[in-house]
């Protein structure tokens, strides 16, 4: 084969290389312009729901405000500041607490209060009754022996009268010389029988006046014993009314203190009850707004759906689109080199020498990850093997290699062909791109 034909099998071997060089950057441009729209298309967008009473709002990072507006807003404020003011002690509740535990303080003592006239009344309420126990008994006794104690202290007063009036009856009988007579029919002189018949009379009078005496007595007994012990009861009833009143004193005192404090807490609990529903009716618009965000969220949920439907399917329209640009371009690329490959085939099968040995040192080219930078994975071509696309770097740059380009790697083909893999002369790997590209 002549020297023209080496020259075009090898230029059209070069330019179906840049053709796919060409065709992979032209991809992956688009693919990239491709994910900015998409993305750009995708990300959520923020939004605002406002009502008449308030207004929500979603920010892009998904930050949540909502608020009252207008009127509603002057009515909450007015309604928070309520709250605000009703939040604490009502007016008086402290007041109506002092005077509580004050009562409190005072019922105390006056429940151990001393009162000065107590024990004297309980003291006379106890002698009392007991006098009138002694005089009940007296009353009660036998009268018997109180008779004849009172016969006995009567005879004694009538018998000396008695013994006097015996001596000068005895004196003047003797004077007239009737001291011994007697008579059948009394025993004695007229005179003695009549003595004798006064101190019987004195006698009988004497039992009579003791059993009367006696009798008199256990009535005056029965009486005071009665006076006594209504004295006493009434005197321990007195007592007790003190005791009791000293008691009733402390009993309304503490139930006043009591009822002072149930105030204060009564005032209490319904001036927070006033500021609970200020605060849960200042907080109302907000509710309303938020309700409205709900239903704006379901809306710009669907909203969103379609926008990302309608991304999905223009992106895949895009990508099928890339998809085929590649796959033209490719298909350019194969056929092209393929010519390229057939004009230099000839050539060598023809025995002529001429660029066969330079096409041959392209067609193994140096693809040594160690020379590359910003290796980037492109994807797989119709043959299985893996493209990446890469920066050469200094040491490339050293033996020839400069800029970007789009291939394959050694130490990828090492693993799953190593029949293409060589060792270059400058000591990295090289690759035989025959038939890579087709």
């Amino acid at each position: 084969m002549s020297l023209f034909g080496d020259i075009t099998g090898l230029a059209a071997i070069n330019t179906a290389y840049n053709k796919l060089g060409d065709v992979g950057a032209a991809a992956q441009t688009d693919a990239n312009t491709l994910a900015s729209m998409a993305l750009a298309q995708s990300t959520f967008q923020p939004f605002t729901v406002s009502t008449g009473t308030g207004r929500s709002s979603i920010g892009a990072g998904g930050s949540l405000t909502a608020g009252a507006t207008g009127t509603a807003e002057q009515v909450q404020d007015a309604l928070l500041g309520e709250a605000l003011f009703n939040i604490g002690p009502a007016f008086g509740s402290v007041n109506a607490g002092s005077m509580g535990l004050d009562f409190l303080g005072r019922s105390a003592p006056e429940l151990s209060r001393n009162l000065p006239t107590l024990l004297p009344t309980e003291k006379a309420a106890r002698q009392g009754l007991l006098g009138s126990y002694a005089l009940m008994d007296e009353a009660m006794a036998d009268p018997t022996a109180r008779e004849q104690d009172i016969y006995g202290r009567i005879r004694a007063a009538q018998t000396p009268e008695e013994e006097r009036q015996r001596l000068q009856l005895e004196e003047r009988l003797a004077s007239q010389g009737r001291l011994g007579v007697s008579t059948n029919l009394y025993g004695g002189t007229p005179e003695q029988l009549s003595l004798d018949k006064a101190r019987a009379e004195a006698q009988n009078m004497a039992m009579l006046q003791a059993m009367q005496q006696s009798q008199a007595e256990r009535e005056l007994a029965g009486q005071l014993g009665t006076q006594f012990a209504s004295t006493g009861a009434g005197l321990g009833q007195a007592a007790q009314d003190l005791i009791t009143g000293r008691q009733t004193r402390g009993l309304q005192f503490a139930d006043a203190g009591l009822g002072m404090l149930s105030g204060e807490q009564a005032l209490n609990a319904a001036q927070l009850q006033q500021a609970l529903a200020a605060t849960k009716g200042a907080f109302v618009p907000e509710a309303m707004s938020l309700n409205a965000l709900q239903q704006g969220i379901a809306t710009s949920k669907l909203a969103q759906q379609a926008q990302q439907f309608g991304t999905g399917m223009f992106g895949e329209a895009t990508m099928t689109g890339v998809d085929a640009a590649l796959a033209s371009g490719l298909g350019q690329a194969n056929l092209i080199g393929n010519v390229g490959a057939g004009v230099l085939a000839a050539g060598a099968s023809s025995g002529s020498g001429g660029l066969f040995d330079f096409v041959n040192n392209i067609i193994k080219q140096i693809s040594d990850v160690r020379l590359k930078d910003n290796v980037e994975f492109v994807g797989t071509n119709q043959q299985g093997f893996n493209i990446y696309k890469w920066d050469w770097n200094d040491k490339a740059n050293k033996l020839g290699e400069f800029g970007s380009e789009v291939g394959v790697l050694a130490q990828d083909l090492i693993e799953t062909h190593p029949e293409r893999v060589s060792l270059h002369n400058s000591g990295y790997y090289q690759v035989d791109y025959t038939g890579i590209w087709r």
